[in-house]
């Protein structure tokens, strides 16, 4: 019903910011998810199907798992990381989530650094990548307000 604005002021200065970064987290927060829902998909996969059993279960031992428990914790811990994968992909908020998530690569790095120190220096560097997933962790939960 009027005329059109100019592109000058088709958007004020001081929204501009606030503006850009709702409109960069409408693609980037569900990129993130995407990735981390992979991430624990692919890790469950890989912990069940792929990587040789009897190699996960020496690991398992040489972290202090009694023999008794260590099956049970190798498929608990895929189906953990399945079920974290699964409800990243769920629609909503997800806070609580994001907190768990944190917590279990705490633990496992925590778990893993102890009773397996070698791989604080391994050259894929399978702890020192939990820091990057650690902070995906924190911006996730806190643009999920």
């Amino acid at each position: 019903g009027g005329p059109p604005r100019p592109v000058a002021a088709f958007v004020a200065r001081a929204q501009a910011p606030a503006l850009r970064a709702k409109a960069e987290a409408g693609w980037t927060v569900p990129l993130l998810r995407l990735a981390l829902a992979a991430l624990w998909l692919v890790t469950a996969w890989v912990s069940l199907f792929v990587f040789p059993r009897d190699e996960s279960l020496a690991l398992l031992a040489r972290s202090g798992v009694p023999e008794a428990l260590r099956l049970p914790a190798l498929f608990g811990a895929a189906g953990l990381d399945a079920v974290f994968g699964v409800a990243t992909l769920w629609p909503g908020r997800h806070r609580r989530l994001w907190a768990l998530q944190a917590a279990l690569v705490l633990g496992y790095s925590a778990v893993i650094g102890v009773a397996l120190p070698e791989f604080w220096a391994h050259p894929y560097g399978p702890l020192t990548k939990n820091l990057p997933i650690l902070a995906l962790l924190a911006l996730l939960w806190a643009r999920d307000r």
